[in-house]
This record gives C-alpha cells, structure tokens and sequence, in this order.
C-alpha cells in the first residue's frame, strides 16, 4: 500500500480508457483490506480508486510503478476475478495510507466481474508508456499534472470552466450565425434594388426588347425571389394593401396552378409566395385577406373554394368543380379503380386534393367508394353511368 498515494482535491483527471465497480484493493496476501468497495478508473497514467461509501476518498496508482500484471479468473474459493499487480519500490517522501509495506504487490478484486476487458486496457496502456513521454515534470511516484497532457478538470471548478467553454462556444456560433445573416440580407437588398431598376428600364424600353425576352427575363427574377414585392411600408395595411397582394399572387401562381391542374392548397401558396418574395415574407392572415379580395375581383383569373371537408384551395375559375368531377370520373374508369395517390401521382397534385376531388365526384354520385383494410377505393358507380 506505500506505492498507493492520495488523491488531492482540485486534481486533475485524465479521460478514462476503462471503468469498473466493486472493486476492493488488497496487499500481498492478505484477506482484509480497509478498501473494500469501490470503482476503479483506469487512464493512461494512473489507476483511480474511488471509495463508494465516499467518492472523495480516493487512491492512485500511477503506471510508472507497475512491473507486470497478472489476471485471475474468479474461482470457487475466491471473492471475485482478480488483476495483480507487481510493484516498482517505493517512492521517497509518497503520500498515501501506508508509510511502509512488506509486500511488492497488490491485488485487485472485482466482484461483479470486468476483470477481463480491464486487464486488456490496462496492459495496452502500460505498453504505451504514455507518462514517460509527457510528464517531463513529474516525479516518479505518481506526479499528478503533466507537460503536453490536457487535463480534465473535475468537481465544482470543472463543471464551471465547462459551462463557460459551452456558453463561449455558442456565443460564438451565434454571432457567426448573424454574421452571415447580415451578409445575406445586405446582399438581397442589393439583389432587390437591382431587379427594381432593371424592372424599371424594362418598362421604359418595351419596344426594344420583345415580350418572350421580357417575360422569361421576370421569371428568372422570380425564381431567384427578388421580384418587386408588395409591401405595407408602400401601400399601407388597408384594401388597397391586399388588392395589390392579390394582383401579385396572380402573377406568382398563374403558370404553377396551370402545371398543377388549377388548384393549390393554401399551405402550398403560402410556401411558393413567400419563397418567392424573399425576405418580404407573408403571414398566414394576409396571404388569406389577399387570396378573399382576389375572389372578389370579377376579372381575376382565380379564386378562392371551400371543400365539405373544410380543406380551403386556390383555384382557377375556368376549373370548375363540373370540369373537375369529369376529368376524376374519366380517370377512374379509365383505371377501373383509383386511390387518392394513384390520382395525386396522375394529376401532380397532393393527396389532400386528390382526395377531395374523388370526394366531389363522389357527391356528384359519379363514383363509389369501397373502404377497407386496404383502404379508402374509388369505383365507377355502374348504377348511373354506362361502362
């Protein structure tokens, strides 16, 4: 027990390669210890034993003491597997439980077992020799601080400088983030005030530049969502506000609403307007007042319709639910049966809508359903239409 030496509050740990419970430490040969009970830390460096009925009562054997080592499998007189260790002679002036001691080794006894796996570690980290190479400082008995080693700190302290490091980090990650945020708006103004003014050399050079030129020119602004957007700051929060929105929309979701089959859902035009738009973002409500007061408009081209579900769309006027129910019940003969997304993958549409336009024609009475474990079925209903 002399090679044993204390652990001092405020010392450091390394990282640990290997850890097990219930571990007593006993000298030489002999059957009672005063260590009877504890977890055994295994670093680079140095074993750890910390007492279980008090973690602050610990003990450390460093590598640079050790000769050899021998694992015991427990057997049927033994209180568990066990790992000896042969000992270098004592340090002078070491501080630990014992002044003196007539054995040169010590044994180790894990009762719940993990001798195995910790005798493995613990010979490749004695072949590593890695104190020797580090601890240029450090005294032969177990020196606890080592050149070129990053130590750990541990307790209270430890938990501090950790917090610390983590809030460093994250306040540094942050204004990183708005860093680059400001970059990016700095340079989508700068986008802006250049589609603004090549806008505005579009409108005064019409004649020299052809319309098929023009329109894709603006689509590819459009992409790009740097077009002109419709703002409160430059028409206020009132009707004439959501008019111009409404115009806008108009000219966002005319094409995609042709691609679609002339009917979006609403979260679907919220994503494309917004996205469109840029860094002038819609809300939920506006994008609603300005989808209302485009339906009032008698030359819009589209408007806004209620399904019985509640499911709220855009649509095209020329896509009327007669135009609609037709082109369903069409597709559902044509394929005998159809399921929502059989429809959806048809149409390219979601399923939501796919859904709702079998359930319109459903109404009509054009279909019939057949609901059953493998779902929600669509059939021509062969009581009124001729197949």
């Amino acid at each position: 027990m002399d090679r044993l030496t204390w652990y001092q509050p405020g010392e450091s740990l390394e990282d640990l390669l290997c850890q097990a419970g219930h571990v007593g430490i006993y000298e030489g040969d002999l059957k009672h210890t005063s260590f009877e009970q504890g977890t055994a830390s295994l670093t680079l460096h140095r074993i750890i034993w910390a007492d279980s009925t008090d973690p602050d009562r610990r003990l450390i054997l460093h590598h640079s003491l050790v000769k050899s080592t021998e694992k015991h499998h427990k057997s049927m007189f033994s209180r568990g597997g066990k790992i000896i260790v042969r000992l270098e002679p004592a340090p002078p002036n070491n501080v630990g439980p014992q002044r003196t001691s007539s054995f040169n080794y010590i044994r180790f006894v894990f009762r719940n077992g993990g001798e195995e796996e910790f005798h493995k570690k613990y010979e490749e980290a004695l072949k590593r020799k890695t104190w020797q190479r580090s601890s240029s400082g450090s005294s032969s008995g177990g020196s606890r601080t080592s050149q070129g080693i990053q130590m750990r700190p541990v307790g209270i302290a430890g938990l501090e400088k950790r917090l610390a490091e983590n809030h460093q980090r994250t306040h540094e990650t942050i204004s990183q983030a708005f860093e680059d945020m400001s970059r990016l708006m700095e340079t989508a103004r700068d986008m802006v005030s250049l589609s603004k003014s090549i806008a505005e050399k579009l409108r005064s050079r019409r004649g020299e530049i052809t319309e098929d030129e023009t329109i894709a020119f603006k689509s590819y602004l459009l992409s790009l969502g740097v077009s002109d957007p419709v703002t409160k700051s430059a028409y206020g929060s009132g009707a004439i506000y959501f008019e111009k929105l409404g115009e806008e929309l108009c000219t966002v979701l005319l094409e995609p609403l042709k691609e679609c089959g002339g009917m979006m859902a609403l979260p679907e035009v919220y994503c494309r307007v917004n996205r469109a738009r840029g860094l002038e973002l819609l809300s939920p409500e506006d994008l609603l007042n300005a989808c209302q007061a485009l339906s009032r408009k008698p030359n819009s081209p589209m408007e806004l319709h209620r399904f019985a579900t509640g499911v709220i769309v855009l649509q095209l006027k020329t896509a009327s639910v007669e135009s609609m129910v037709e082109a369903t019940a069409e597709f559902v003969k044509k394929n005998g049966s159809a399921t929502a997304s059989q429809l959806a993958a048809n149409q390219g549409i979601t399923v939501i809508l796919a859904k709702e336009r079998l359930l319109a024609a459903e109404e009509q009475a054009v279909l019939c359903r057949d609901d059953s474990t493998e779902g929600l079925k669509f059939y021509p209903n062969r009581f009124l239409i001729d197949v």
